[in-house]
C-alpha cells in the first residue's frame, strides 16, 4: 500500500532503500523499516536538487497549473521557456501574502478529514509541477461517495466573491485548476481521487461558500492535448501561432498576465479594452451595487430599530411595503389587506 502512494518523481515506480533489507518487508517492525526508508529516499532526492531546475525536458521549465487552467498556451510557452517575469506591485503582493496565511488557518476547519496539507505531483511528460492544498478523505459511512478529494482554497475580494455567488459556481479557470490537480495526483501517486472541493471564502466579512467538483477527464484532455502538441515546437524554438492557443481579446487574465510585457498580442487585447472601457457588464454592476444599498438600508434601519425599541404596527406596514390607509394613526384592515389598495394577498 505504501508503495504505491510513495513512488519516484515519475510516478512510475516505488523508491526502495536498499539499506532496509527484506525485514522490511516483514510483520510491523519491517513495515515501519520500509516507510522510514522510502520517505528518506524522497527527502534525499530533495534535497539533492535545485526547485527549479529542469531535469529531462531538454532545457524547458515547468508549467504550474495556476498558468495552464487560464487555457493561454502561449503564457504557458512563456512559462517553460524561462522567459522573464514583471514583477508583481507590492499591494499584489501583500494581496497573496495574506491569501497564503488565510489558507494555514481554513486549512484547520477541515482537521477530521485531512489527510495532507500542499500534496505535490510532477508530470515530465507534460512539464506538469504543482502542489495542490489539501487532500482529503471521506471515511465510509460519514457520506458517499466516500474516498479521497482534492482541496482548492480560493481568497477574494467582496466584488469578485459576490460575482461568483451571484453566478453560483466556481470561476471556470478554478474548475480547471481543480481538474488539474486531480489528474496530477492520481497519475503521480495512484490514488483513487474521486473529485475536488473549491473552498472560496471573502477577505473582507469571512463568509465562505464550498462548491463539489466532479471530475470531467473529457474537460481537461483537450488542454492536455495542446500542451503535448507544444513541447516539441517549443524546442525547435517555435512559439504557437494559432488563435485557439490565446485568449480572447476581451479576456480579464490579459491585464494580470506577468508577461503583458513581451506580449504583443496582450498589449493589443488591454488597449482594445481601454478603449471600449467595457470594465464590467452594466446589469451585473447595477445589481452589485443595488444588492449593497439593499444591505445598506436594512442595516442602518436595524440600527434604528434597536435604538428605538420595539416597532409600531404603522412602521412594520412601511418596512414590509403595505399599502397603508391610516387616519390618524389608526389602521383599516381594508387598507392592509384589499387587492386594490395594493396589499398583500
Amino acid at each position: 500500500m505504501v508503495r504505491a502512494m510513495v513512488t519516484n518523481e515519475k510516478g512510475k515506480e516505488p523508491l526502495r532503500d536498499e539499506k532496509a533489507g527484506a525485514g522490511a518487508e516483514k510483520g510491523p517492525a519491517g513495515t515501519t523499516t520500509e516507510i522510514t526508508a522510502l520517505l528518506r529516499g524522497v527527502l534525499e532526492e530533495s534535497f539533492s536538487r535545485d526547485e527549479d531546475e529542469p531535469e529531462t525536458g531538454e532545457g524547458l521549465g515547468w508549467i504550474y497549473p495556476s498558468s495552464l487552467a487560464r487555457g493561454c498556451i502561449l503564457a504557458v510557452a512563456f512559462e517553460l521557456l524561462g522567459a522573464p517575469k514583471a514583477e508583481p506591485e507590492s499591494r499584489v503582493k501583500r494581496i497573496f501574502q495574506v491569501g497564503s496565511a488565510s489558507h494555514h488557518r481554513i486549512l484547520s476547519y477541515f482537521s477530521k478529514v485531512l489527510m495532507a496539507r500542499e500534496v505535490p505531483f510532477l508530470d515530465e511528460e507534460y512539464r506538469l509541477k504543482g502542489r495542490c492544498d489539501a487532500l482529503l478523505f471521506i471515511p465510509p459511512g460519514i457520506s458517499e461517495p466516500s474516498g479521497f478529494y482534492v482541496l482548492e482554497i480560493k481568497t477574494a475580494g467582496s466584488m469578485e466573491y459576490g460575482l461568483i455567488k451571484g453566478e453560483g459556481r466556481p470561476r471556470p479557470e478554478h474548475s480547471r485548476q481543480c481538474h488539474i490537480y486531480i489528474w496530477g495526483i492520481e497519475r503521480y501517486y495512484g490514488l483513487p481521487v474521486r473529485g475536488g472541493v473549491i473552498y472560496y471564502e471573502n477577505r473582507d466579512t469571512l463568509e465562505y461558500m464550498l462548491f463539489p467538483v466532479e471530475y470531467d477527464e473529457a474537460e481537461l484532455l483537450p488542454l492536455l492535448e495542446r500542451v503535448k502538441a507544444l513541447l516539441p515546437k517549443l524546442r525547435e524554438g517555435e512559439l504557437p501561432q494559432d488563435p485557439i492557443d490565446r485568449l480572447p481579446p476581451d479576456h480579464w487574465a490579459h491585464e494580470y498576465c506577468p508577461y503583458l510585457e513581451i506580449c504583443g498580442y496582450g498589449q493589443e487585447a488591454v488597449r482594445q479594452k481601454m478603449v471600449e472601457s467595457k470594465g464590467i457588464p452594466d446589469a451585473m454592476l447595477a445589481k452589485i451595487i443595488a444588492e449593497r444599498i439593499v444591505i445598506k438600508r436594512r442595516r442602518e434601519k436595524e440600527k434604528e430599530r434597536k435604538r428605538k425599541g420595539p416597532r409600531s404596527l404603522e412602521e412594520l406596514a412601511e418596512e414590509l411595503g403595505w399599502a397603508r390607509d391610516w387616519a390618524g394613526g389608526g389602521g383599516s384592515e381594508e387598507g392592509v389587506d384589499s387587492p386594490e389598495a395594493g396589499g398583500l394577498l
